[in-house]
Parts: C-alpha cells; sequence; structure tokens
C-alpha cells in the first residue's frame, strides 16, 4: 500500500515478499505504484540503507530502505547519472542544464559543477577524482578547467551504433577503473594510443584495465566478444566481465593476462588442445556444475559484485535468474529466482539499462529496475 507524504515523500508498507533463501532475502521493496518511468541508473549506498535512481521520464528518486520511504528530488535528472558515492551517504547526479551535484541525502551539496551531458560517470569516495562518458564512448577525467580527454580514438562504436552504454566502474581504493563496450579489437594498447580523433573505429572499446592515477591504460581484458559489461571488485584485485554471447570472464589486475573462464551454465568449461576426433562430451568439463534451473541463460546484460570482493552476480538477459560465483572459480555456486513478477530490467536485451542494476558488495544490497515500469525490487543477502 501507498500514501503520499508532505515534501513529496511516500511512504509504503508490505509484508516480506517471497522466500528467504539459503543465501537470499527479497525485502519488501517491491514497489509496482511508482508513478514513474523505467529506472535507467541506479546506486546503492555502502550502508546498504540508500538507493538513488534516475528514470525515463527525468525523475531522481531517494529510497530509505530503512525508514521505508521515497521521495521525488528533482524532475530534471539525466537518466544516466544517479550514482552512490564510496564511503558516504551522498551521491552524485546530473540535471538536464548539465550541472553536476554531489550532495547528501539529507541535501548537503558537497560539490557542483557544470559538465557536458554524462552517459555513466563515477567519483572517488574523496571527490577528488572525477571520470565520465559521453555518447560516443570517450572519457574524461575532471571537469570545466581540470577536463581533459582519458579516450577519444574514434567514432565507432558508440551508445547510438550499438544499443549499449559505455559501462566505467572504479575501485574503491582509487587504484583502477575499467570501461567496457563492446569487445572485438585484439591490438595491442603499444600499438594504438588512446587520444587519435583520426581513426574511425576505436581500439578501447572491450574491456580495458586503466590506472585511476596516471589515466593510462594498463591492460586491455581479451576474451569476451560483442555487447560486453565489467566491473571491478572494491579492493581493486579483480575485474569480471559478461557479454551477449555467454561468455563470462575474470582476471586479477596484478596479472591481467591471465584469463579464469566461467563455466557454461549447461556444458561446463571448453577444455583447449584435445584431438579433434573425439566425441563433442569429451571437449567439456562438468566436474564443478551444479544444477541449473530451467530459464537461467549464459547471455549476461551485467555483471555486479555482491559480498565485498569474494563473491560475484552474473545476470542474464531475458531471465529473472542470477549465477553467484566466487571471484576466481569457474564454477556457479548458486542460482537465485529473482521473481517473475514484475519482469526485471533483465528482460528484453536493454543493454542500454544496465546501469539499472546496482549493488552494495559491503552490505549484500541488491537494486533492480523493472523492465516497463517505475518501481525496483530490492534483495539483500543473509548469508554466504
Amino acid at each position: 500500500m501507498l500514501t503520499t507524504a508532505k515534501n513529496n515523500k511516500v511512504h509504503w508498507s508490505a509484508g516480506l515478499l517471497g522466500a528467504i533463501w539459503l543465501v537470499w532475502g527479497l525485502l519488501a521493496f517491491n514497489l509496482l505504484g511508482v508513478w514513474s518511468g523505467p529506472v535507467m541508473s541506479m546506486g546503492v549506498s555502502e550502508s546498504g540503507r540508500y538507493i538513488a535512481s534516475a528514470h525515463r521520464d527525468n525523475n531522481l528518486i531517494l529510497w530509505d530502505l530503512q525508514e521505508k520511504e521515497w521521495n521525488t528530488l528533482s524532475r530534471k535528472a539525466n537518466l544516466y547519472s544517479a550514482y552512490f558515492v564510496p564511503g558516504q551517504n551522498a551521491f552524485l547526479w546530473q540535471d538536464t542544464d548539465n550541472t553536476v551535484t554531489a550532495q547528501t541525502v539529507d541535501g548537503k551539496v558537497l560539490k557542483q559543477f557544470q559538465h557536458l551531458p554524462t552517459y555513466g560517470h563515477v567519483i572517488s569516495g574523496d571527490l577528488e577524482t572525477y571520470l565520465s562518458a559521453d555518447e560516443h564512448w570517450n572519457v574524461f577525467s575532471g571537469y570545466e578547467d581540470t577536463e581533459r580527454h582519458v579516450l577519444s580514438d574514434g567514432i565507432s562504436p558508440s551508445f547510438l551504433g550499438s544499443g549499449k552504454l559505455f559501462n566505467l566502474t572504479m575501485d574503491r581504493n582509487n587504484i583502477f577503473f575499467v570501461t567496457a563496450g563492446v569487445d572485438s579489437d585484439r591490438s595491442a594498447i603499444a600499438d594504438h594510443s588512446p587520444l587519435n580523433k583520426s581513426q574511425r573505429f576505436s581500439k578501447y572499446g572491450g574491456v580495458t584495465l586503466w590506472s585511476a592515477d596516471t589515466k593510462q591504460p594498463v591492460a586491455k581484458l581479451r576474451g569476451n566478444s560483442s555487447k560486453t559489461h565489467a566491473t571491478i571488485s572494491p579492493d581493486g584485485q579483480w575485474v569480471v566481465s559478461g557479454d551477449e554471447a555467454g561468455n563470462s570472464i575474470t582476471w586479477q589486475t596484478s596479472n591481467p593476462e591471465h584469463r579464469i573462464r566461467a563455466a557454461r551454465y549447461h556444458s561446463g568449461l571448453y577444455i583447449d588442445d584435445l584431438p579433434e576426433d573425439l566425441p563433442d562430451s569429451d571437449y567439456f568439463d562438468k566436474s564443478g556444475l551444479i544444477e541449473a534451473p530451467r530459464g537461467v541463460h549464459d547471455f549476461t546484460i551485467a555483471v555486479a559484485f555482491i559480498h565485498n570482493s569474494e563473491y560475484y552476480l552474473r545476470f542474464g538477459n531475458n531471465s529473472h535468474f542470477a549465477a553467484l560465483f566466487k571471484t576466481g572459480s569457474p564454477w556457479p555456486v548458486k542460482y537465485f529466482d529473482l521473481g517473475e513478477s514484475p519482469k526485471l530490467v533483465t528482460y528484453g536485451s536493454q543493454y542500454s539499462r544496465n546501469t539499472a542494476i546496482a549493488t552494495s558488495p559491503e552490505s549484500g544490497i541488491l537494486a533492480m529496475g523493472h523492465q516497463s515500469t517505475g518501481g525496483i525490487s530490492v534483495y539483500q543477502r543473509v548469508s554466504v
């Protein structure tokens, strides 16, 4: 039930929805009555209490899970600008006049500046390092007088051309950041500068590890294909990816040349260097597989850390299941049914909205937008 309160605040009350699983419980925040467009971007505070979301109709909403209320803060929000500041009860957003604001959940403005329209941005916990991407998959460091290009090496691929965001994540220690879009190029970093406007096709569209200090590429993380989402662990030691072709790969930032491929949910791990005349089943290792539920898909729309840097979730396209992996292991640990109704943002190949899935690895909160309504579904890790 929803009841309206003053100052645009709305309170809700409901019982526990769904079952409490071995690892998960679905909180009472499956909100169907929110009169707003679908979520386009979202961030969760480290404490797990607050969620900031930007919606297709330009609403910016702050959700308080403890008080069970939500508050529409603006009706002029950039769709891809909701992001929680690491280590603070503060969030980042941009309005349609291109003003970027970092403010506390109580409304205190910590930083404010003009910037180009962002298609995703991140900021460090001390508010000193600011990175953003635009619709052409260019990446920028800083703002106003300190703004400079980090990546600008072609006009393709792009948001309009691929229908996908150029995802941007940074670790909690501000050591590395990661970009990911479409993985196709196989060239070496030494062969191509990230700043080369004379070429048409970018050499950095795939998963790339960057130094947050120098803003230079550290490694091209190879192995994915097609539309790819990737994220870096909070401690900065791991990068995890997943793509729409069903590939999922983990790398250690200390050894980026070594790839750990995730098993396919049904067929397992492909074994390299075997003779060519074996039965098809002999080419796959299934020794670590668990039973996969009907409706779980390898084709991945997003990945997200959920238990510090130790466990991550992989979200299948056109599926309401998520797979839990222990970081560094190729085998799924458990599958979670996130519920068939309302349909989640994972339905409809919405790679332009994979920022509508957000987690707090510190508190074990997962928040997900819905396919076509303005509510959110929130889940909490019970134990691992």
